[in-house]
């Protein structure tokens, strides 16, 4: 998804995990798919992948991917857990009384503002 966001022409080999081919196996043993092979180095964890990309794919030959603002990263994470808890709740008499209904709007950030939020 990443090379397909930054325009990069890429090729992608499907594996049949059960018939791996033997080159495969040799390739990143121990390892399944997602993996990445750069100047004969591989590489195998999925969030070392994509930092990896932000790094050799960067500006200005291709675009910056990663968020202008760190704390984006985060935003409506309190939302979901917020939300998860008040939908989960099997007596929703009580989403009044210990305050879950409430903090809901409360914990939108204002960085989802402006997107049809009010």
């Amino acid at each position: 998804m990443i090379l397909w966001l930054k325009g990069v022409v890429f090729s992608v080999t499907t594996v049949d995990l059960k018939r791996k081919p033997a080159d495969l196996q040799n390739l990143a043993p121990g390892t399944h798919p997602p993996f990445i092979t750069y100047n004969s180095e591989v590489k195998t964890d999925v969030n070392k992948i994509e930092e990896f990309l932000e790094e050799v794919l960067c500006p200005p030959k291709y675009s910056k991917l990663s968020p202008k603002h760190p704390e984006s990263n985060t935003a409506g994470m309190d939302i979901f857990a917020k939300f998860s808890a008040f939908i989960k709740n099997s007596r929703p008499e009580t989403n009044e009384e210990d305050g879950s209904e409430e903090g809901l709007p409360v914990a939108r950030p204002p960085l989802l503002l402006g997107f049809g939020g009010s």
